[in-house]
Parts: C-alpha cells; structure tokens; sequence
C-alpha cells in the first residue's frame, strides 16, 4: 500500500489521492478488477468488492498535513436524500417535517433497496 501511494503521489498530474485514484490503489494492493470510469460509473454500497471472498469495502480517505487530537473533522458515508426520493420511495408526502418514524422508514426504504441494487450488479458482474 505504503508504495502504491508514494507512486501515485509522484505522479505530476495526481495533486492528491481521493476518490477514483484512491479506489484505483486500493484494487491494485489488494489485486482485484476495477471497472473502466471511461464505460460510466454507478454508485454502489461498496466501493470495492472482491468477487471471489464476496468482501466489500467502502473506501474513504482523508488527508491531513497535521493530525493532532485539536483537530476536528468529519467523514460522510454517504448522504440519502430521501425527501427527493420520496415518492419512488412510496412515501409521497413526505418532507423534512415529517415525522422521525416516518423519515425512519423511508430511510430503511431507501438502503434495503441501495442493498437490493447493489447485489444484483454484483451478481452480473460475477456471471
């Protein structure tokens, strides 16, 4: 890992490791495909996946010049925008007044079908 990142860090044209050139080391070190990002990209619920022990990985990175317990900082998984959803959902009226029990299961909706998705593409690309 450590050589794959002072490789890529070299680089001239990578000003710094995030997003698809962090998946794309992570793939190399651990030796599995990664898709082409040219033939379009799909949000999965893990960013990596190796088909043949069936893990998966979502893969964040976060680069500080300084870590130091002073520091604050956040990390986003990832955002469900279920009021924009709401209605694919099956939850028509709802908006962010609505009640907790209610934005609650729309969320449940919402990663139960992110799961649902993300199986059936893994399962294609295992075919």
């Amino acid at each position: 890992m450590r050589q794959a990142i002072i490789a890529t860090i070299a680089s001239p044209v990578i000003g710094s490791i995030e997003d698809y050139t962090w998946e794309a080391i992570f793939h190399y070190v651990k030796d599995i495909p990664l898709s082409d990002p040219a033939l379009g990209r799909s949000k999965l619920l893990y960013d990596a996946v190796d088909s043949t022990t069936a893990t998966g990985w979502s893969l964040k990175s976060l680069q500080l010049n300084s870590l130091r317990v002073v520091n604050t900082f956040l990390f986003v998984i990832q955002r469900a925008d279920v009021i924009k959803k709401a209605a694919k959902l099956g939850f028509p009226g709802l908006t962010e007044q609505s009640s907790p029990a209610e934005l609650g299961a729309a969320i449940v909706q919402h990663w139960n079908e992110k799961i649902r998705s993300s199986q059936a593409a893994q399962s294609i690309t295992n075919s």
